[in-house]
């Protein structure tokens, strides 16, 4: 019972500031401190939301932006992973040749990839799929080299001793050993792939949670600007909560981090979440629902937004849809 009270206790003083602002919100608007139109009251959000997903289009432009930051992360993760292993293990000298190369590519502005994706790709998904993917593969490469570098040669040394593999040694000793540091360069790159997305869906697309915030902007829809918005921010905030407490999770043996007050607990916490085999399945399942579900709705829209322009002959403004484009 103690140890409830303390954490509820815990809870409510680190909400305590979110829940003056909201407070602070609905009151200065409320009584006019500060325009209503420009800064509608907090319940009047809420409520924006709630119509928004009854009449699904929150829901389809939510879809649509999970399926791109997935399928962007997913080619980030098939590139950047193996690629780290490679130049970690087994050529060394090559990262030494291609680190100063590295690093300045990975400092390239992802605005500057998405005119040069626009101009040679063309407006379509692919271009918003390379724009994502080059912006999260850099964490998850430097990450990598550095999570297979830093596994104790002790370890190595010992396991080669007694016989075993190389293959033996990449399945039991190092990818075991790396994996704290590469799910460390997955996470930053999650939240980056969502971040950037946003960005991108404001300038290159014509569905998404970044055109819908857009979108609402420029018609001066305000209540819906204000729900995509908060929408986007409670996104960010519950993937980021969720990648740490699935890290604290998957390796327990490590110091846990409190990110939002900066300190480090020297005390190891009790492990009072642990996803197993089914819990990894199920969130592999989801994932995989989004991904999918979320294509057929980008199809779905590409589709009708082609047959809106082209009237009664689709094929000839079809062009980022595969169709050959009318004579």
């Amino acid at each position: 019972m103690p140890d409830r009270k303390s954490a509820i206790g815990s809870i409510l003083l680190r909400s305590s500031g979110i829940i003056l602002f909201l407070i602070l919100w609905e009151v200065s608007s409320r009584l006019r401190w500060i325009d209503p139109y420009f800064l509608p009251r907090f319940s009047v959000v809420i409520t924006e939301i709630v119509r928004l997903i009854a009449d699904g289009s929150l829901v389809s432009n939510l879809a649509i932006s999970s399926a791109r930051a997935i399928g962007g992360l997913s080619i980030a993760c098939l590139v950047g992973i193996p690629l780290g292993f490679a130049f970690g293990r087994w050529f060394p000298a090559t990262a030494e040749a291609l680190d100063p190369l590295l690093r300045i590519m990975s400092q390239v502005n992802p605005f500057l990839v998405l005119m040069a994706s626009t101009l040679i790709l063309g407006f379509g998904e692919t271009t918003k799929f390379v724009v994502i993917a080059w912006v999260s593969v850099w964490p998850l490469l430097f990450y990598t080299i550095t999570g297979v570098r830093s596994v104790d040669p002790v370890l190595v040394k010992t396991a080669s001793s007694l016989g075993s593999s190389e293959r033996g040694l990449l399945l039991k000793i190092i990818i075991p050993a790396a994996l704290p540091t590469i799910f460390t360069g997955l996470r930053i790159s999650a939240g980056i792939t969502f971040f950037i997305l946003v960005a991108v869906e404001m300038l290159n697309a014509s569905s998404g949670l970044g055109y819908f915030e857009h979108n609402s902007a420029m018609n001066f829809e305000i209540n819906s600007m204000y729900a995509g918005a908060s929408v986007i921010i409670l996104l960010g905030f519950f993937l980021n909560r969720f990648l740490i407490a699935l890290e604290r999770s998957l390796f327990a043996w490590k110091a846990p981090v409190d990110f939002l007050l900066g300190s480090v607990q020297a005390t190891t916490r009790k492990n009072r979440w642990c996803p197993g085999r089914f819990g990894l399945a199920a969130a592999t399942l989801i994932i995989a629902v989004l991904l999918v579900g979320g294509s057929f709705e980008i199809n779905r829209v590409n589709t009708e937004r082609a047959q809106s322009l082209a009237g009664e002959d689709p094929g000839k403004h079809a062009r980022h849809l595969g169709s050959e484009v009318g004579k």
